[in-house]
């Protein structure tokens, strides 16, 4: 590992949201100088307001602000968003991903790190493997599949440092996007309203925030003569649990008594499990998660309770 990122010049797409904010402050803790691109407003001088589609401003900002790493996390992210507007979701993330990629190759980045998710395997057997060929089902998954495939396109043909971390679900404090099943489930319990499932017996796996950005920290730090010629790297905790299992622990964790109501409907093309080997990521990289789902859940419902 490099000592520090200490003076890094490095750039967040997507700043603003939940992963992103918590990336600046680990990022600017090492010592980084960290710059923002984000379609809302803020405060920052550094933080760019563009969209992630308008090239001409990305790349003159990454030019101007010598942008020496950056990390592409913007994107559109839920999974129902792909389901109704399958077009702008692939726009979005895919023409997103081109733009940072050729920015990183124009610019000579030292390194760019392209975040995807395991949702990318689809319809393989568990646990996946970085080896295994992308099998997405709905547009959201095959739009992140496709970016996954254009980020190992540009390190090949261009010999581009580029890093391609594929997560399971983030969770935790700090996360307002009450699409996503966890700050869903949270505020309606905390509200004494008993939650509504789908299905429920989908199996999935959960990582922590602060575990997740441990990742991403390290994907910064190492030395690519350790990595090689290896670009791809799965980040899982072993959390597996099923969506019925896991409301009961956010209502326990809540303490509340609440009863789940059941949707007959079930999520159109979903994967029953979900799951990924992280093994090549403690081998390599020495990363190992440290927050178990009970820590994490009883971190998080604390978090909102304050929040809300």
């Amino acid at each position: 590992m490099i000592d520090s990122l200490k003076g890094k010049r490095i750039l967040i797409t997507g700043i603003n949201g939940f992963i992103g904010s918590h990336l600046a402050a680990a990022l600017v803790k090492k010592g980084a100088i960290v710059y923002g691109l984000s379609k809302n407003t803020s405060s920052s001088k550094k933080n760019l307001k563009a969209n992630i589609l308008n090239y001409s401003k990305l790349s003159d900002f990454v030019k101007k602000s010598k942008i020496q790493i950056c990390f592409h996390l913007a994107a559109e992210s839920i999974v129902e968003s792909g389901q109704k507007n399958p077009h702008k979701t692939f726009k979005v993330n895919f023409d997103g991903a081109l733009n940072v990629l050729e920015c990183a190759r124009i610019n000579n980045l030292e390194r760019t790190i392209i975040a995807s998710t395991s949702h990318v395997y689809g319809r393989n057997r568990v646990p996946y493997f970085e080896g295994y060929m992308p099998r997405p089902t709905r547009p959201y998954e095959t739009s992140k599949a496709c970016i996954d495939l254009l980020a190992q396109s540009y390190a090949e043909s261009f010999n581009l440092p580029v890093l391609i971390p594929r997560f399971t679900n983030i969770y935790g404090p700090g996360d307002r996007n009450f699409n996503r099943l966890i700050p869903k489930t949270i505020r309606t319990v905390l509200s004494d309203k008993s939650p509504e499932m789908w299905g429920g017996e989908a199996k999935r796996d959960y990582l922590y925030i602060d575990d997740a950005i441990n990742a991403f920290t390290v994907l910064a730090e190492v030395n690519f003569s350790k990595v090689g010629e290896n670009r791809v790297f799965n980040f899982g905790s072993s959390n597996i649990i099923s969506v019925k299992d896991l409301i009961k622990k956010i209502i326990a964790a809540s303490d509340k008594k609440l009863k789940i109501n059941k949707i007959q409907e079930e999520r159109e093309g979903e994967v029953k499990t979900q799951y990924v080997s992280w093994n090549k990521a403690r081998k390599i990289l020495g990363w190992e998660p440290k927050v178990d789902l009970d820590e994490g859940i009883r971190r998080t419902v604390a978090w909102y309770k304050d929040f809300l």
